[in-house]
């Protein structure tokens, strides 16, 4: 199975989708077997064991719509199977601002709202009309809203699953872009913009974006790796005190509570640079974990499990694992 970490996967079934007619057909046929149905997209996002069970139906549903709306306000629809990052370019280089802090994000447009990405100040939400989904009990398509997709931070109604419904199937991304103004202030972005003495617009932010990105992620293409593998936690005003009386580290309100860089933790507990075998957290950011070749799924978890765990005891903040995680060993 191809996934961005790069590590080995064998699917019992594999099926490529590339319309709603088609995934409905595979999906009638996977129930009729009684076999269990993975959806992939980019694979991007997760971390395979060495086996998935059943069919696996690679999600390729193409197509980019783009309707005029008012002086500075589209509607843009994206199939699932596109390129979340040529989508960004796509609609940059028509005039329409909105997607420029999301550049660089690996993966295709039907992930982007499981975990609602977001970086650099922007998440997919803030843009978001509606997700169009195949619903597996009706049989058929419906829009769901953004208060549908019960959207938190890296989480999403599609990622907590519905328990014994089975889980809706996005096709489409229907966002409202081109009326927001610049989000620019994020520290990262300043500094370059600042550095480079560049002044702020869609495309300048979309640039900025991708130079610190590349220069602090790994390509997946050159090096395994799915990103950011843990989530900034998000902890207790008393909770955050304590920390502090620990070690220096910046925190941002969110609602009531206060999030933290797991960067940060992470590094400070010593483990940026560190590897075990074929696995390594990356020594430019140490949220990231790559497969320098030859590292399995449980490879990769059980050094995930062993920064958890001593960030954990030294700290007392719990991380969780931004990836979703998939199949069996």
């Amino acid at each position: 199975m191809p996934n961005t970490l790069g590590v080995p996967c064998v699917a019992d079934a594999v099926r490529v989708v590339a319309d709603a007619e088609t995934l409905a057909d595979n999906l009638r046929e996977a129930e009729a077997s009684a076999r269990p149905v993975t959806v992939v997209g980019g694979g991007s996002n997760l971390v395979l064991r060495s086996r998935l069970p059943g069919v696996v139906l690679l999600l390729r549903i193409r197509g980019l719509r783009v309707e005029r709306l008012a002086a500075n306000r589209w509607r843009v629809t994206a199939g699932a199977g596109e390129d979340w990052h040529e989508v960004v370019c796509a609609t940059l280089g028509l005039g329409i601002g909105g997607l420029e802090n999301l550049a660089l994000i690996p993966g295709s447009v039907g992930a982007a709202p499981v975990q609602n990405i977001g970086a650099y100040g922007r998440e997919l939400k803030d843009v978001l009309e509606s997700v169009t989904v195949f619903d597996r009990r009706s049989g058929g398509l419906r829009e769901l809203t953004v208060e549908d997709c019960g959207f938190g931070y890296r989480d999403s109604a599609f990622r907590r699953g519905g328990g014994a419904s089975p889980a809706p199937i996005i096709v489409a991304v229907t966002m409202i872009l081109g009326h927001r103004g610049l989000v620019a202030d994020y520290p990262d972005v300043t500094h370059e913009m600042r550095r480079s003495g560049i002044r702020p617009s869609h495309w300048a932010i979309a640039d900025v974006v991708t130079r610190v990105r590349r220069r602090k992620l790994p390509d997946p293409r050159r090096v395994g790796n799915v990103g950011s593998f843990f989530k900034n936690p998000v902890v207790t005003p008393g909770a955050f005190d304590r920390l502090r009386g620990k070690l220096s580290i910046d925190g941002y309100a969110v609602g009531d509570r206060i999030k933290v860089s797991a960067a940060r933790l992470i590094d400070a507990a010593g483990w940026k640079g560190v590897a075990h075998g074929a696995v390594q957290v990356w020594p430019r950011q140490p949220l990231v974990l790559v497969n320098h070749g030859g590292a399995t799924g449980a490879d990769v978890l059980a050094l995930a499990r062993r920064i958890r765990d001593d960030v954990f005891s030294k700290y007392h903040v719990a991380l969780e694992l931004e990836p979703t995680v998939l199949g069996k060993d």
